[in-house]
């Protein structure tokens, strides 16, 4: 499995995570300041993942277009 893929099923189940929370939420399961905890965290998870795969792809094309000769 590629890095760019362990980062997309990171993502999937990072958001899989937040919403069962949620729903824990709505049907009452009190975990009080817990929940606000988890779901800052994931969030802040979510949001490196996202940045990981934005400047993985932006080096990836770099590469790319240094290896095809049209930058320096």
């Amino acid at each position: 499995m590629n890095f760019h893929r362990g980062l997309i099923l990171f993502l999937v189940g990072l958001a899989c995570f937040g919403a069962c929370l949620m729903i824990l939420n709505i049907w009452g399961v009190d975990l009080g300041d817990l929940f606000y905890k988890l779901l800052a965290t994931a969030g802040i998870l979510a949001v490196l993942a996202g940045f990981l795969l934005v400047v993985k792809s932006d080096f990836g094309e770099h590469k790319k277009l240094k290896d095809q000769n049209y930058i320096d």
